[in-house]
């Protein structure tokens, strides 16, 4: 579900303005954008909490191999490299988020090449 820019209002599908603060809502706020990967559970839970702390919404999507809330290790057993997590925001937040992770994760992300 996205949010208002402005008053971060919930919005549903299809509306064009905010039932709340009455802004314009364009198509580009509810796109969603993969920003990059990180390689360790520990800082991919840094990065949400950092993003969420600026109000910025985050999804985080393992592919690493941890799952549910206790984060059980099962490892790939095929892959011969670590698992990651994928960091993705809305296309309105993307600069603001790569400036954040930048400064708290520094090389402990990789980012994604957006062409």
């Amino acid at each position: 579900m996205a949010s208002c820019p402005e008053c971060k209002a919930s919005i549903g599908e299809g509306e064009t303005r905010c039932h709340v603060c009455g802004a314009q809502i364009d198509a580009a706020s509810k796109r969603w954008v993969l920003l990059g990967t990180i390689e360790d559970k520990i800082s991919a839970d840094f990065a949400q909490e950092t993003l969420r702390s600026y109000d910025i919404p985050v999804v985080v999507i393992s592919r690493s191999g941890f799952y549910g809330n206790i984060g059980l290790p099962l490892p790939e057993f095929f892959a011969s490299h670590p698992g990651t997590f994928e960091i993705s925001v809305r296309a309105d937040d993307v600069e603001e988020a790569v400036d954040l992770l930048d400064m708290t994760l520094g090389d402990r992300w990789q980012r994604k090449d957006n062409d």
